[in-house]
């Protein structure tokens, strides 16, 4: 036991090391929900099939390297032996896994669409009632329960579908012995295969800071200024004082600004952003010189570079087109794209957006 409670602080250790810089989807919980197969032995040659198994689990992922998940699994299995008794058995295992993901290590803050995480778990199994039935003799012998410690080591792929939402593959083995009031099996190890969702939340909050518009600096024309020359001193003759210069006039550049939010992965405008449209027609109408620059942007933390690009160009298009219907003339409408290279907004899900930039 002392062994093991080295080797899980050695390891704690090492992820809390190697993840020194933290992405905004870390630290949070998580729980799962899997099922798959499961083979096992009961130490006496007896062939074994693999049997359903299904899980449960709720964790912590501390960093983006390190988490812990407490894991209550089972299966139940039953095989005929060559004389045709039967036996029968149900396993129950609680277990407590470290999870350390290796494509964070490797590939330090980055979005990976996959994840590979290594598996390391303490199992506690229970052997539930054993059965052996004699089908020629009618008779049947009971074995006790007993929680038996194991060592269990696997590999999970995991596929983040969005922020909250994963779905999983998972292999591992359990390494046991196994003792029961029938008999005291040899080590065994006991395979397992299994898929199944992820739901995280727990997420930190990010707080909310507005997008920063640099304002041009007017500039001011120095054409009209002149020189007034100074009077002659010799001049007697009183004349009408001169009417002051006048002062150049700064025309001060008209502008509005509106940001049309979207959907996670839509393009189309949503009924509720309609007036805001509406409010860049009313302008575009009042300033028919002015030009309107269209930005379309892409959350970063859903998707790939390659899709958020696409769908951004998708929003800035369709605004484009809602102004064109509402008669704003095509020339003087211009597209830029960003995608997820730039992230006007703090909270993530604000960057779905077509920040619409007029002036005239």
């Amino acid at each position: 036991m002392k062994y093991r409670i080295l080797l899980s602080m050695v390891a704690m250790l090492f992820a809390i090391t190697v993840s020194a810089q933290e992405t905004k989807e870390y630290p949070h919980a998580f729980i799962g929900l899997q099922g798959g197969m499961m083979k096992t032995y009961n130490g006496q040659n007896i062939d074994r099939k693999w049997n359903p198994m299904a899980a449960i689990s709720l964790g912590y992922n501390f960093t983006d390297v390190f988490g812990l998940r407490l894991q209550a699994n089972g299966s139940s299995w039953k095989a005929t032996l060559a004389d045709d008794s039967e036996y029968k058995s149900k396993i129950g295992n609680i277990d407590l896994d470290m999870m350390f993901n290796l494509s964070n290590v490797f590939f330090p803050n980055q979005k990976n669409f996959v994840n590979v995480i290594a598996i390391a778990g303490v199992p506690f199994e229970l052997a539930l009632p054993h059965a052996w039935i004699d089908n020629y003799a009618y008779a049947t012998a009971d074995g006790g329960d007993r929680w038996n410690p194991a060592w269990k080591v696997g590999g999970m792929l995991d596929f983040n579908l969005s922020k909250h939402w994963g779905i999983n593959l998972e292999a591992g083995t359990n390494y046991v012995r196994q003792k029961n009031g029938l008999t005291t099996d040899n080590n065994k190890w006991w395979p397992y295969a299994m898929a199944g969702l992820t739901f995280k939340f727990g997420h930190k909050k990010v707080k909310q800071v507005a997008p920063i518009v640099e304002q041009p600096i007017a500039e001011v024309d120095e054409t009209n200024k002149t020189e007034v020359a100074p009077a002659k001193p010799t001049v007697v003759e009183s004349k009408p004082e001169p009417k002051p210069e006048p002062k150049p006039v700064v025309k001060q550049p008209v502008k509005i600004t509106e940001n049309i939010f979207f959907d996670l992965a839509k393009s189309n405008i949503k009924s509720e952003q309609t007036g805001k449209i509406d409010q860049i027609v009313k302008w575009a109408n009042e300033n028919p010189k002015a030009t309107i620059l269209l930005t379309g942007y892409a959350d970063k933390e859903t998707g790939n570079a390659r899709i958020n690009k696409k769908i951004a160009a998708d929003r800035a298009d369709n605004v484009k087109k809602a102004l064109v219907a509402k008669g704003v003339a095509v020339d003087r409408l211009k597209i830029d794209v960003k995608g997820d290279t730039e992230q006007p907004f703090a909270n993530n899900d604000e960057n779905r957006v077509v920040i619409a930039f007029g002036e005239e």
